[in-house]
């Protein structure tokens, strides 16, 4: 009896020790990476991928700039989930409490004030400081103009944003929500909802694990870093098929609509705000390698294919049918239908892409400043 509890202690212990022993050498790996990260000893293959575009031809800040982009750091944020972190950079500046990134433009103070949110693309990954959409739409306009944007942020997120923006005393005098790629990319995800934001899922098992531990460390706590590595090492061996990413919305017509029905909400929401206190705003449905005719021939075959395309094919026609019968929002798919190269990847654009968003908003504000006028005149 007592060598066989003997046995079982010292198995215990073994296993105790080997859980240990890997969950040390998983918190190094992390930790290890993220050194290396910082001083551009991994990741470089896709920096100079993307660096080396024809879309970056004679842009000597290029390469610096998606090196900067990778060192990003976020924090815990409530309500918006998460934020930029401060950041000091060749072609990429952070700071304030909202943590926004710096806009390059006139700062007059008599001119009006122009707020803009949105996802990664407007926030201006693949473009330094000083290209990125506010920054083009300050230069044409003369506007004092502010980049709320933030990576991976769904219409929702921007909407609260707003709202703790109007409670802290802020009045733009126009908002410019663009949204439409996270809609889709992330809440077409079958693990997410039409109302989930991208953390939803970690954030929901890091509270079961330990709801699961409360009292003591359980099983599944102890494991779940190793089932991770193990997963994603999985899907990196050669040969194996294991997606990334389930998606669901081009077989799941009640969640297409409902992303579609949830976007508009947002909004018509963010519109009502903002005119109560006597601003203007501006909903743009962003455009997509997908539905957009420029060159292509950069970003190899299968650009206009594959799983994630059908999700939009999906959802797009449902936001565009359902933008008709809504105020102030503007389709600005063909936004990019000139022949240049002008995406990065299937929704991320180079400065020159930025260029033509900023200049056809700056047309619509103008025409309704001009409108405002004449309106103004006649009474």
């Amino acid at each position: 009896m007592r060598s066989t509890l003997k046995i079982v202690a010292i198995n215990a212990l073994i296993l105790f020790v080997l859980i240990n022993a890997i969950l040390w050498i998983l918190a190094f790996g992390n930790s290890a990476r993220k050194v290396l990260k910082e001083h551009g000893l991994v990741g470089r293959s896709n920096i100079a991928r993307e660096a080396k575009l024809p879309n970056y031809d004679g842009v000597d800040w290029a390469k610096k700039h998606f090196e900067e982009y990778r060192e990003q750091e976020s924090k815990y944020k409530s309500f918006v989930d998460w934020q930029r972190a401060p950041y000091a950079g060749e072609t990429i500046n952070i700071s304030g409490p909202y943590g926004q990134r710096r806009t390059v433009g006139p700062t007059d103070p008599d001119k009006p004030t122009a707020y803009f949110f949105g996802g990664s693309t407007m926030w201006g990954v693949g473009a330094d400081d000083a290209t990125t959409i506010p920054s083009a739409f300050s230069k044409l306009t003369g506007f004092n103009a502010e980049n709320f944007g933030d990576i991976a942020f769904t219409s929702h997120q921007s909407l609260v944003l707003l709202i703790q923006l109007l409670q802290d005393g802020k009045r733009p005098d126009i908002v410019v929500f663009y949204d439409g790629v996270n809609e889709v990319a992330h809440k077409c995800r079958a693990e997410l909802t039409p109302w989930s934001n991208l953390a939803e899922p970690k954030l929901t098992e890091g509270l079961e694990l330990r709801d699961a531990g409360s009292g003591g460390m359980s099983v599944a706590y102890l494991f779940s870093p190793l089932w991770q590595a193990i997963q994603s090492l999985a899907r990196q061996l050669p040969g194996t098929n294991i997606p990334k990413h389930h998606y669901e919305c081009h077989s799941n017509k009640y969640k297409a609509e409902k992303i579609a029905a949830n976007l508009i909400e947002d909004w018509e929401t963010a519109r009502v705000l903002v005119e109560s206190y006597g601003g203007k705003f501006y909903g743009i449905l962003q455009p997509v390698a997908y539905f957009s005719d420029t060159r292509m021939d950069h970003l190899g075959k299968g650009t206009k294919e594959g799983i994630l395309a059908k999700q939009f094919e999906a959802v797009y026609p449902v936001i565009q049918q359902k933008m008709r019968g809504s105020e102030n929002v503007y389709d600005f798919v063909d936004v990019m239908d000139h022949p240049e190269y002008i995406y990065i990847d299937f929704c991320h654009v180079s400065p020159n892409g930025n260029a033509y968003v900023a200049k056809r908003l700056a047309d619509i504000v103008a025409a309704d400043q001009t409108q405002r006028a004449s309106v103004g005149q006649s009474d």
